[in-house]
């Protein structure tokens, strides 16, 4: 194979790209656009491989087995070291919901499906960016997906047609426009076809440096200087709200592709972006992306997202160093062996292990038997998570076939048992999690539990701006609610609605909406029951108890004064339903949260926790609480249900 030239301002180009990621990842308010760094990561991939794997073409050099022993041996040492060093420490830190969807992403990252894993897993319950070690390989992803497809359709087109120009700018210009005309954020970001457009920029450049020549050297410096400033002003005033997906990025990567393409004699680009500071970093870049966000995501993990800068700093040096020996004794020892045998073939097959070891942790629930937390066990057992069980059963998907399972971004669908319901629970996540309080309480254990649908119960009620469209909270909400009424009036057995999830701090709209609502779905013979929203107190309720490394916090406490603002904000629904329909009925559920006594109020009860999750669902334990605090209150105010 014929070397490319190296070029030291590309490993520079690459410093800064990698410098832009970990200091936004790190302080985000700061480098607000710092994720940009990513798509100059892919314009120089894209015309590096483009520039290597064309030559091959051109001069009948070119094989597909190669290539992908090139990528394997390029990418795999130090992802291979990242993978097994996050799994062990995982084993002794991480709590067995984060530890499960650990695996989880270390068996798409095995295959360079991350992406896709967290664009499929974004939900309900899934857990925040900042608990996810593995959550930064999405970009390996976009990347290995490109070079399983590009290769192969470059060499079929060199080999029956020699306008390959036309090809790649035809990818970039259909590839950008998907990008103007999708309105999720989600599919912008972890989707290949939504990238495509950033790795082809670099092809471009490749493809078309030969023919552009600057004949000035004050030219050249000012493109230089012009795509150094296309870099750093989006890395500074970008934010990823406004800028994915859209036009916005097309000035990084304009950016990157004016560096590259002026050569490396310009004084930017021969005196500082190839300077020794400069090229070390961009020559430890890979392994340095690779290890900053494990680092910085157990810590966030750990002791909290509220880190000093001295603390992040002290991260951040760790990143270097790390990275830093991975290249010195990894990366830089085992590229002198060539040996497929001694070399990839191991590699291949040892990431592949590691896959398959995390989706084993996956399916095994985070492996709960480990010795490193059996002294939080109990408090471990409520923090389900995505792993919550209740959201769907094969009794309630076979008896309520709908097109809306699966058009819809979520489906509740649970039912204790074959037949009619005695009980719907109508709403969000929040009515669902009440699930266990009715469906395992003891003196409601011959009722048939329903918890069907997603929305708050006044989605669909009212048409949403017509320029906001795209968010089909409307058109699935008002499809929702036919369906649901359509449900409750063939429901012969149906005795109680139970109206969860409703807005803790409603206007009048809103109340006459769900005014309107409540009208579509009571019926003589059926009593409902509103429930107030429950406490939601800030923070990660796993920072309240032990964990390995870390001390429960002193700080998860409130006062008393909390819960009486949110009854004070619920009031106008109370007196609002209660004027329309004297006969609805109003639950209570943050009993469970405070000590009257004590006046202060806490995530906490004998030590276990009340939320399962950073979305502050009722935890196992909270909702069997509710439940025996509902049967009390049904005693002298429902006591048919009691029956």
């Amino acid at each position: 194979m014929e070397r490319l030239q190296y070029r030291k301002d590309i490993d520079g180009l690459r410093a800064i790209a990698v410098i832009l990621v970990i200091i936004y990842h790190a302080f985000p308010s700061i480098l607000t656009g710092g994720f940009i760094g990513v798509d100059i990561f892919f314009v120089i991939s894209g015309y590096l491989i483009t520039s290597i794997i064309h030559r091959e073409i051109v001069n009948n050099k070119f094989s597909i087995i190669e290539f992908y022993r090139r990528r394997i041996d390029r990418i795999y040492p130090s992802l291979l070291v990242v993978l097994i060093a996050s799994y062990i420490f995982g084993w002794f830190t991480l709590l067995p919901d984060e530890y499960a969807q650990h695996g989880k992403l270390m068996a798409a990252s095995s295959v360079f499906m991350t992406n896709i894993a967290l664009f499929r897993g974004a939900g309900y319950f899934d857990i925040s960016s900042t608990l996810k070690p593995l959550l930064h390989l999405w970009s390996l992803g976009i990347e290995e997906q490109f070079y399983l497809v590009f290769p192969l359709a470059l060499a079929l087109i060199c080999k029956y047609s020699n306008k390959i120009i036309p090809w790649v700018i035809s990818g970039i210009a259909i590839s950008f426009a998907m990008n103007l005309f999708i309105h999720s954020q989600d599919e912008a970001f972890y989707l290949p076809q939504y990238r495509l457009w950033e790795l082809l920029a670099g092809s471009l450049i490749s493809l078309t440096s030969t023919k552009i020549q600057f004949n000035k050297k004050l030219n050249s410096n000012l493109l230089s200087l012009l795509g150094l400033l296309f870099i750093l002003l989006p890395a500074l005033i970008f934010t990823p709200e406004k800028t994915f997906p859209g036009w916005l990025i097309l000035f990084p990567i304009i950016g990157a592709m004016l560096v590259i393409i002026v050569g490396d004699t310009t004084f930017i680009n021969a005196k500082i972006l190839s300077s020794k500071p400069f090229v070390f970093i961009g020559l430890i870049s890979y392994p340095l992306y690779l290890w900053h966000w494990p680092l910085l995501s157990f810590t966030f993990i750990i002791k909290g997202a509220n880190q000093s800068p001295l603390a992040l700093i002290f991260i951040l040096f760790l990143s270097f160093l790390f990275a830093a020996l991975t290249y010195s004794f990894i990366e830089k020892p085992l590229k002198k062996y060539k040996s497929r045998s001694f070399k990839t073939i191991p590699l291949f097959l040892m990431v592949l292990i590691m896959g398959c070891i995390g989706l084993f942790t996956y399916m095994k629930s985070g492996l709960t038997s480990r010795t490193s937390i059996e002294a939080s066990y109990s408090a471990n057992l409520q923090l389900v998570g995505p792993l919550w069980q209740y959201t769907q059963n094969k009794e309630c998907m076979d008896q309520y076939k709908t097109k809306l399972s699966t058009t819809l971004p979520w489906w509740f669908c649970f039912l204790k048992r074959k037949g009619d319901p005695d009980i719907i629970l109508l709403g969000n996540s929040y009515a669902n999690h009440l699930y266990p309080a009715f469906a395992y309480n003891e003196h409601l254990k011959d009722l048939n539990v329903l918890s069907l649908g997603i929305y708050d119960p006044v989605a669909g009620m009212k048409e949403i701006n017509d320029n906001n469209y795209h968010d089909d909270k409307f058109k699935n909400g008002k499809e929702l609610a036919i369906y649901i009424n359509k449900l409750i009036n063939q429901s012969s057995n149906l005795k109680y609605i139970i109206i969860g999830g409703l807005d803790k701090d409603p206007n009048q709209e809103y109340v006459d909406l769900l005014i309107e609502r409540i009208s579509q779905v009571k019926r003589n013979n059926v009593k409902v029951v509103i429930f107030l929203p429950h406490l939601i107190m800030e923070g990660n309720v796993k920072l309240c108890i032990d964990r390995p490394l870390n001390k429960a916090s002193n700080e998860c406490i409130t006062s008393l004064q909390q819960i009486d603002e949110l009854r004070d904000k619920f009031e106008i629904i109370r007196s609002s339903v209660s004027k329309k329909f004297p006969d609805i009925l109003f639950f209570d559920p943050n009993g469970i949260f405070c000590d009257n006594l004590k006046k202060i109020c806490s995530p906490l009860k004998n030590g276990l926790p009340l939320y399962r999750d950073e979305y502050h669902h009722f935890s196992p334990y909270a909702s069997f609480l509710v439940g025996e605090q509902f049967s009390g209150w049904a005693k002298y105010n429902l006591p048919d249900i009691l029956k």
